[in-house]
């Protein structure tokens, strides 16, 4: 298996390792979040191709709340 190696910021890091518990790994997690952002992008791709990252990540953040608020109510 390939070992891609990659930088990140400190605060990035940290929030990370505070999201794992005794015995999950960093590199699952990570391979994890990468499967779901690409999976995400393939639901989004015809959206709207002038958007940024950032209005993209607003896109999906809101889309998520609304669904946990119809679940929870």
């Amino acid at each position: 298996m390939p070992q891609p190696t990659f930088n990140m910021e400190q605060e990035l890091l940290d929030d990370l390792d505070s999201t794992l518990s005794y015995g999950d790994s960093r590199s699952g997690w990570v391979r994890d979040a990468i499967k779901m952002k690409l999976g995400i992008l393939e639901e989004i791709e015809d959206l709207d191709e002038d958007m940024t990252t950032e209005e993209r990540r607003e896109f999906v953040l809101e889309a998520v709340r609304t669904a946990v608020e119809e679940e929870t109510a």
